[in-house]
């Protein structure tokens, strides 16, 4: 299922290229908060966002990043992905949520880690908004929140 999600993941991608890495997507964070406080303007001043991308090894890769802050990244691999879609109802809009783990690496203090995510991707008629909770092993709350660039379909990437 994951190589089924990479061909989808590659036939919608973002043509923005960083060397050998091929941005699949990205989703801009306009609200951002760690254990429950309030890390917004931190992350609007930085640039904050999170980005999909491949690197040709066959792979999906996630990185969240704050693009004004020099070297100020963590990045890694997913891995067993899985997905699951909410249909559009009078109450709510649709939905996918993707669940994954990811094996991360910080630039800022070298530290290494694997956390569990959930990525909610909510069509709504104006775009698509986005909330993304990344739990790390220390068990912090990191829940970013904001919208999506281009289009990316995760389906494939379950498994």
């Amino acid at each position: 299922m994951t190589k089924y999600l990479l061909t989808l993941f590659l036939s919608i991608a973002i043509n923005f290229s960083f060397g050998q890495q091929k941005t699949l997507a990205k989703f801009i964070i306009t609200d951002a908060s760690i254990n429950n406080v309030d890390a917004t303007e931190t992350y609007l001043e930085a640039g904050g966002y999170i980005a999909f991308y491949t690197t040709g090894d066959g792979n999906l890769y996630m990185t969240n990043i704050m693009s004004n802050r020099y070297n100020s990244q963590s990045f890694g691999r997913m891995y067993s992905a899985q997905t699951r879609s909410l249909n559009e109802t009078y109450e709510t809009y649709k939905a996918d949520i993707f669940y994954y783990r990811w094996r991360y690496t910080n630039t800022y203090d070298t530290k290494k880690g694997t956390a569990t995510v959930k990525l909610i991707k909510i069509y709504k008629p104006q775009g698509i908004t986005f909330v993304c909770t990344i739990i790390p092993e220390n068990l912090d709350i990191l829940v970013y929140k904001g919208y999506m660039e281009g289009t990316l379909d995760f389906s494939d990437y379950s498994n």
